[in-house]
């Protein structure tokens, strides 16, 4: 019968590296003394092999405590479970911050038309509360206080879901490459948030003015060429922002983005107007001639990571303090809706992959629907003898 005593009494014969002992009660459980210190062990057998796992050091782990974890381990091996391989795949489960970095930053750069915005969520974001957690230690609880978290702090339920969506893309991508120590993705819980779409952003011809006028005085040259292109062309942010002058076909004024969201390439068609921002900024002095970019940040020579402080500045002035650069793109959509263009149209303008997403315009056209009816009155209501002037009569029941 081991005792604490006995156990402590235990040397390293000489000449030798270690001294061992089983446990007569415990079957499998062994005393490992070397050197470097005291260690309990359990001997088992899976599928044929024989495998040893370290249970902890003695006496910090006491007899007691070392056969009971021993006997719990056995249960599982007899459930099928190799303890060994567990732990060895939960230790070399990557890091969230490890697997971002080595893994989904490059794919997201070869694969996504704006990597950068999925890397300052990353940043900003995902890292301070799991950067430095394994893949396979983040559970269920944990995403869902992150979530409660990020609500607390006033974050909006579409921005959350961005959040969201890129831990689960981790996730995915690692199980597609079979990464040792990741569990399924499923295992997370990652549900979206339910977002309340918010009335679509339709500038008014004094706003777009009030606008132009505070895009003059900005100290960014170019951030009245980006802000007109995209309220001309209803692009993207990051479409904008990547676009090359060898993908602007003059013949037929149309302009390629060779990755766009659906991650098939797409052609924007190029108004009379869009033309014109183009030919106007090829003018200016600070355009630099031999860079491929259209909208190049002058310090990098490559596409602008962010605007937001130079477009902070002009929508205040502006008097327009919540509008996005991406509303530009919603104005545009709404103003070609109530100006009689088919959904249909709008869609394939917008790049939109299902006509459900361009859905969220068709209530705008309820002006032009009320014009339309009025036809009728011009038809009917003459021969009928009615006027608009007339009141109009309610009938009960």
């Amino acid at each position: 019968m081991w005792t604490t005593a006995e156990l402590l009494s235990v040397q390293v014969p000489k000449g030798k590296t270690k001294a061992t002992m089983t446990d007569p009660q415990t079957r499998g459980l062994v005393y490992e003394v070397r050197p470097a210190g005291r260690s309990f062990y359990l001997r088992y057998s899976f599928e044929g092999r024989q495998r040893t796992i370290p249970l902890g050091p003695f006496p910090t782990l006491s007899i007691k405590d070392a056969r009971k974890k021993a006997e719990e381990l056995k249960r599982r091996v007899l459930m099928g479970k190799d303890p060994l391989g567990e732990k060895h795949k939960k230790t070399h489960s990557p890091t969230i911050r490890e697997f971002f970095t080595t893994v989904y930053l490059p794919y997201s750069k070869n694969q996504h038309r704006d990597p950068y915005g999925n890397q300052s969520i990353f940043v900003h974001h995902l890292e301070p509360r799991f950067g430095s957690k394994r893949m396979n230690e983040i559970s269920r609880l944990m995403v869902r206080n992150w979530v409660n978290d990020l609500l607390s702090r006033d974050y909006s339920a579409s921005f959350i879901n961005r959040c969201l969506v890129l831990l689960g893309n981790l996730y995915t991508i690692a199980n597609d490459l079979e990464v040792e120590g990741v569990p399924q993705r499923s295992e997370l819980g990652i549900k979206r948030l339910k977002v309340v779409q918010k009335h679509t952003t339709h500038l008014s011809s004094e706003e777009v003015q009030r606008l132009a006028l505070a895009l003059e005085q900005s100290g960014n040259l170019r951030l009245k060429y980006i802000v007109s292109f995209l309220l001309m062309t209803g692009a993207r942010r990051s479409e904008a922002l990547h676009a090359k002058w060898e993908h602007i076909d003059y013949n037929s004024k149309t302009w390629l983005v060779p990755l766009a969201k659906s991650g098939q390439p797409r052609h924007i068609y190029l108004s009379d107007a869009a033309i014109t921002v183009l030919d106007r900024l090829r003018s200016e002095a600070f355009t630099d001639h031999d860079n491929p970019y259209i909208f190049p940040n002058p310090n990098t020579g490559r596409p602008y990571k962010c605007l937001y402080a130079a477009w902070n500045l002009v929508r205040t002035a502006a008097g327009l303090p919540d509008l996005r650069l991406h509303d530009l793109r919603h104005s545009y959509a709404s103003t070609l809706v109530n100006n009689g263009v088919s959904l249909y149209d709008v869609q394939k303008l917008l790049g939109h992959s299902s006509i459900t997403t361009t859905q969220r315009y068709a209530h705008l056209s309820s002006e032009r629907l009320f014009q339309s009816v009025a036809v009728a009155d011009g038809t009917y209501g003459k021969a009928l003898g009615i006027t608009s002037q007339e009141p109009m009569m309610v009938i009960d029941g």
